[in-house]
């Protein structure tokens, strides 16, 4: 294993952050595809999760004082930067989620190792194995095939689009959260720094909502008659949620590589596929099902050969040219 992928912690407290991580990703997925089917406009609900986590958070600072920190000027311009690629990675996930099948949408995010590890060749200026390049490139093949698979029901232009924005967006996320908890996770600690990327993306997402009319429709509802305290009860707690699975994203980066925390995912989009064609009714075609298994037999094929090292760089230190 390359030595930039090694865990800093015990293998207990990994496997733990993994299967946590999985769980709340998954039962967070189909919660909100249950939102959105009600009709939730999604850039506003990803607004209003944000301040929903926000206003979670806050009391467990009155309550333990010493978990609290306050972003310094060195961290702002870096920080910034990690809350806009969060802000169109949510806000574009969730257009995503509400205008594509679970399938379709969870075979697009599948890509995300293939952005990652591009983005880290760049950014790091490493040369990985020839073998890792094909692997991703082979990741891409699965989305291909399930949205050739898809009826106009289940996969939209616009969702498609938005999907692959969000993956670049979560891209540029994983690497550059992982650079900044790494450099400052004494000083400011995992649940400080998600309750400030909750409020500043807010901030980036409400003026969005306010200006597409969304704000309005998810204060009043579509027929302008308000929101029922059910369906209020339903995206505060699947907001909060949120929260909860951002947590747990920067925990198991405390402990991972931004590469092996997304290619942690194919667990994640395994279980999300299977039970979200189940729950909301997927027409399976041939393509559909090539797809989907090619994307979760890639996916898996890139884990274990993360794990067992076959992904070595040629070079480490060789700048790319």
């Amino acid at each position: 294993m390359p030595k930039s992928e090694e865990p800093e912690a015990s293998d207990s407290r990994v496997i733990f952050a993994f299967s946590f991580l999985v769980f709340v990703a998954v039962t967070k997925t189909l919660l909100t595809k249950t939102v959105f089917v009600h009709g939730t406009p999604p850039i506003a609900f990803s607004a209003f999760s944000c301040v929903v986590t926000g206003l979670c958070i806050a009391p467990v600072f009155f309550i333990k004082p010493s978990l609290y920190a306050s972003l310094t000027m060195e961290m702002m311009v870096g920080f910034l930067i990690v809350c806009l690629a969060i802000a169109l990675d949510l806000a574009l996930t969730n257009m995503a989620i509400s205008l594509l099948s679970v399938a379709l949408q969870q075979c697009i995010k599948a890509t995300s190792p293939a952005a990652t590890v591009l983005l880290e060749s760049m950014i790091d200026r490493v040369c990985h194995h020839p073998l890792k390049y094909l692997v991703v490139l082979l990741l891409c093949v699965g989305p291909i095939l399930t949205n050739l698979g898809s009826t106009s029901y289940d996969s939209t232009p616009i969702g498609v689009i938005a999907m692959v924005i969000a993956v670049v967006a979560g891209a540029f996320k994983y690497v550059l959260a992982h650079a900044m908890i790494k450099n400052y996770k004494k000083s400011l600690g995992t649940l400080a720094f998600t309750f400030w990327v909750e409020i500043f993306v807010a901030v980036m997402l409400v003026p969005w909502a306010y200006l597409n009319g969304e704000a309005e429709l998810l204060i009043f509802g579509a027929d302008g008659n308000g929101v029922s305290m059910t369906d209020w009860a339903l995206l505060s707690f699947t907001g909060a949620y949120g929260g909860v699975r951002i947590y747990s994203q920067f925990a198991l980066l405390e402990f991972t590589s931004a590469t092996t925390l997304a290619a942690s995912n194919v667990a994640i989009q395994a279980v999300t596929i299977i039970m979200g064609i189940y729950l909301f009714d997927t027409v399976v075609t041939p393509y559909l099902i090539a797809g989907v298994s090619t994307t979760i037999v890639v996916s898996a094929l890139y884990t274990w050969m993360s794990l067992n090292g076959s992904f070595k760089q040629a070079d480490k230190s060789a700048p790319l040219v």
